[in-house]
């Protein structure tokens, strides 16, 4: 055979498995299973620590979609809570569709163990973590206990309740009508007396006090739960 015979039997040949690669059909499990593999990696890149689930809606097999002779290019467009939808591009040959899913991301963020009243400062055994899908939250909750355990709650919890930031707040280190120690620093000389607190205050911040001594109110910073500084 002459080398022009080889080149044209080669050029046929070529052709004929790229026009049956073209008219073979891919399968629907092969697009669900590679949006499926594109929606965990996009999630999980937003959220590492997080595990995702994604449920692909079935594509449908009537659209006798051409096998892609090139890696398919899938985008996330429009992606609105747990609804995502994915666009699916072939460029040889060319076509695309669009594939839903649902999706959840779960995470382990911080619950309560029972009912918590207002103004109860928490404790370890208050709060545990559980998995949940953080989806649903909106970026609203903890997910390490010590950020919780001592704050005070700011308004009633259930039980078995996700906490969020406007649930708790930092615990009073004075209560008004409490009694504190108020001190006073001069030179090495450290004097205190008894006072109550006419206001409530957190750690570093200044409060009215009155000193029960001399029956005077003076301003001092709560320097520790109970003591108060004036100067």
């Amino acid at each position: 055979m002459n080398k022009v015979n080889l080149t044209l039997v080669t050029l046929f040949l070529a052709n004929f498995f790229l026009a049956s690669s073209a008219s073979a059909q891919m399968s629907p499990e092969q697009i669900e299973s590679a949006v499926h593999d594109a929606i965990i990696n996009e999630f999980n890149t937003r959220l590492p620590e997080s595990r995702v689930e994604a449920r692909i809606n079935p594509v449908n097999p009537s659209l006798e979609l051409a096998t892609c002779l090139t890696p398919l290019e899938i985008t996330l467009p429009f992606n609105s809570g747990q609804r995502v939808t994915a666009r699916v591009n072939c460029h040889s040959p060319v076509w695309s569709l669009f594939v839903t899913a649902q999706v959840s991301q779960l995470l382990d963020v911080v619950t309560s163990n029972r009912p918590l009243s207002r103004n109860n400062i928490i404790s370890a055994s208050d709060v545990r973590l559980s998995e949940q899908d953080v989806i649903r939250l909106n970026g609203d909750y903890f997910v390490d206990l010590d950020d919780v355990i001592g704050k005070q709650v700011r308004r009633p919890v259930g039980s078995d309740q996700i906490i969020n930031a406007r649930m708790v707040e930092v615990a009073l280190a004075v209560k008004r009508g409490d009694q504190v120690s108020l001190e006073s620093q001069r030179g090495s000389l450290l004097i205190r007396t008894l006072g109550i607190a006419q206001e409530d205050g957190n750690l570093n911040q200044q409060i009215r006090v009155l000193n029960q001594q001399s029956g005077n109110e003076v301003r001092g910073v709560v320097i520790e739960p109970g003591r108060v500084r004036v100067p």
